[in-house]
């Protein structure tokens, strides 16, 4: 029996619905009750276990070799001061525990989803519309296909109290996280000048300046790319160098996805009055999908940046929660909600819901890869 993402995808709607349809005593930063534990746990329970039961999905089995092959040489410690020191560590750690490869997948996975529905728990206005969000913009699938770098923004999430907060002085604790998930992958670095980029007044110069800047990079990628690659060697994304930038191997992210992905923008500038009326925070978030989609458009070199929208997925499927939960509920922008609705769904559906790459043979209850993380 094969388990498609079609089908964690309804679980995953039906725990949410549940916990907003019995909402409980909390509310969220938007004044919304939060959803109640049971339909987050639930909805946690289908996505975690389909994301840590996994084996083939996206570069899994890569990161299953790469387990394998340091317990076969004996589990060595790692060096202090290399590349995901603390990435390194954690494998060690479960190897040293007597854990095998799948309690590491199922243990990435607890670190990279528990934080996006906690995160989602308490900032999104509307609990279901964020885990749709989260699936339909191919969030949810892309993180079994980037596990260090998604193991960083778990932790990046867990500062998102200090990325909103108006004090000065939380930008330590929220550049602590930062350093934090450095060790685990070294890109996360690129959420300290977001923070200050993203804490500006939306559409205001500086967001003109964010997008400006993104088609002056593609620009320049476009005339020294070629030269500009020397940079990778010695680090964690040295092996792509070889060949897939240099020689054509790899091209970049398709118009179409460049368009889906300016989505948000696009909604965040049209209802910006609207939406400006829920406080600063409607700024950061504007200013983000304003990255988010910047990075997509350098991301027409070379699909490799757009790794770099790992980091704000998240953010983006808040604001989108945002959008249709509060300024688009009014009816004479139905017509518009379903269309958008369908767009998401069409890009779902395209995207991972009819890929056998995103399948997985390891969810059911009768498998035992169900216990093998425990011996």
């Amino acid at each position: 029996m094969t388990t498609s993402l079609l089908t964690v995808f309804i679980l995953s709607l039906a725990g949410a619905w549940f916990g907003k349809s019995v909402p409980s005593l909390g509310y969220t930063v938007w004044g919304t009750r939060k959803v109640n534990i049971l339909g987050l746990f639930f909805t946690g329970a289908v996505m975690i276990l389909f994301s840590g039961l996994r084996r083939t999905i996206g570069d899994t089995y890569y990161y299953i070799h790469m387990f394998e092959l340091a317990e076969q040489a004996g589990n060595p410690m790692p060096v202090i001061g290399e590349d995901n020191f603390m990435f390194a560590l954690l494998q060690y750690w479960i190897r040293a525990a007597g854990g095998k490869a799948e309690a590491f997948i199922m243990i990435t996975a607890v670190m990279t989803l528990v934080p996006v529905l906690l995160t989602f728990r308490k900032y999104a206005p509307d609990f279901l519309l964020a885990v749709f969000f989260y699936f339909t913009t191919g969030t949810y699938y892309i993180t079994m296909n980037g596990i260090r770098q998604f193991v960083a923004t778990g932790i990046i999430l867990m500062a998102t109290k200090y990325l909103f907060s108006p004090k000065k002085t939380d930008f330590l604790k929220f550049a602590a996280f930062v350093v934090l998930a450095y060790f685990f992958h070294t890109s996360a670095l690129i959420l300290i000048p977001i923070y200050f980029v993203c804490r500006r007044k939306a559409w205001s110069p500086s967001t003109f300046l964010i997008i400006i800047a993104g088609v002056g990079v593609l620009i320049l990628l476009a005339m020294f790319f070629p030269s500009f690659t020397n940079i990778l060697e010695g680090s964690s994304f040295s092996h792509y160098n070889d060949g897939w930038f240099t020689e054509g191997q790899e091209g970049g992210t398709n118009v179409l996805r460049l368009g889906f992905h300016s989505i948000p923008m696009v909604l965040s500038a049209v209802y910006y009055k609207e939406l400006r009326k829920y406080g600063t925070a409607t700024d950061i978030l504007i200013n983000i999908s304003v990255i988010h989609f910047t990075i997509f458009l350098i991301s027409l070199y070379n699909w490799i940046f757009a790794r770099f929208a790992f980091y704000t997925y998240t953010y983006v499927a808040i604001l989108l929660s945002l959008i249709f939960s509060t300024v688009m509920k009014d009816s004479k922008k139905a017509s518009l909600k379903l269309i958008l609705y369908i767009a998401f769904m069409f890009f779902f559906f395209r995207d991972a819901a009819g890929a056998d790459a995103y399948r997985s043979d390891y969810f059911t209850p009768n498998n035992n890869v169900w216990f093998s993380f425990i011996y």
